[in-house]
Parts: C-alpha cells; structure tokens; sequence
C-alpha cells in the first residue's frame, strides 16, 4: 500500500483483478464457508404426492388452458371489475366465465323444460290433436317466452317480474 504522500495509478485491469481479490477473501472467510457448506449439505426435500382434489384441480386448470368458453374472458374481467374483484390471473377470470356459462346454461335448460312441460300439458288438457302437434317431439321448436323464464329463475333463487305496461 502506498502512504499518504504517494501517488498511485491503477489500470481498469488491476482494479477489476483487486476487486476480484477482496472478494476471494471474503468467501474464504469462516463465515461465508459455513454457508457454503450448509448449501451442500442441505438433504433432498421429498415431494409430497397430490391428494386426489389437488391432482384433479390442476388437471381443471389445464384442461381451462384449452378451453375457450362462450362468455369472453374481456367481458369477465369487466364485470369482475366493476363488481369490486380485481385480478390479473387469467385462469380465475376462465374460471369464473367457465361458471357463468354453465349457471346460464342450466336457467336456459330449466326453462326448456319448463316450456316443454307446459305445450304437453296444453296439448293434453285441449284433447284434440291437430295435424301440426302430431309432429315429432325433437323436430318442434320452442320459443323462450316469459313465463317459462320465470319458473326458470325461480328455481335459481332469481325473482322476476314483467314490467308493468303503461300506456
């Protein structure tokens, strides 16, 4: 080392070989081997298996990966938004949209039921059969009207009611 007096020049490269040095002296410090061999010595951590839940909720969320559902994932995250949940996973919103679809998949299947049940009772009840109810039962098309909604929702735990008319 120089003394106060001296002046010294140092190339980039002895800088660079210095700096490398301190910190040589560093790890060969006593500390800084106990580290390194606690690192070494650090037993293999045995992996739990999956419980049949766990195995089959990743399976769900890859099979989502694939799956795109009717209700777009942009119109997800809008309501999801606007309804106060904030979330930047993309498998929570395809979960969510995944869900929305079947809750709005099983009022629309309810109240085809609910539409069937009533044309077979109608049919019935009336007692005369004309030419264009002797059609087959798959080749009829039903309309979704109001009153095969609302038994519908109902069953959901929805109430709903027709507007009142004015005129």
């Amino acid at each position: 080392m120089a003394s106060d007096g001296e002046d010294i020049s140092v190339t980039p490269a002895e800088s660079v070989t210095s700096a490398t040095d301190t910190e040589e002296e560093d790890i060969d410090s006593p500390l800084m081997q106990s580290e390194l061999h606690s690192d070494e010595e650090q037993p293999d951590v045995e992996e739990v298996p999956l419980t049949t839940e766990e195995s089959e909720m990743d399976e769900l969320i890859k099979q989502l990966e694939d799956y795109s559902p009717t209700i777009p994932d942009a119109l997800t995250m809008h309501i999801l938004k606007t309804a106060g949940f904030c979330t930047v996973d993309p498998k929570i919103v395809r979960l969510v949209s995944v869900s929305a679809q079947k809750f709005i998949s099983d009022i629309a299947n309810d109240a085809l039921q609910h539409c069937k049940t009533r044309t077979t009772n109608i049919q019935h009840s009336s007692g005369h059969s004309s030419s264009k109810d002797k059609k087959n039962p798959k080749d009829r098309k039903y309309t979704l009207a109001m009153e095969d909604l609302v038994p519908a929702l109902a069953d959901h735990g929805i109430t709903m009611r027709k507007p009142q008319y004015f005129v």
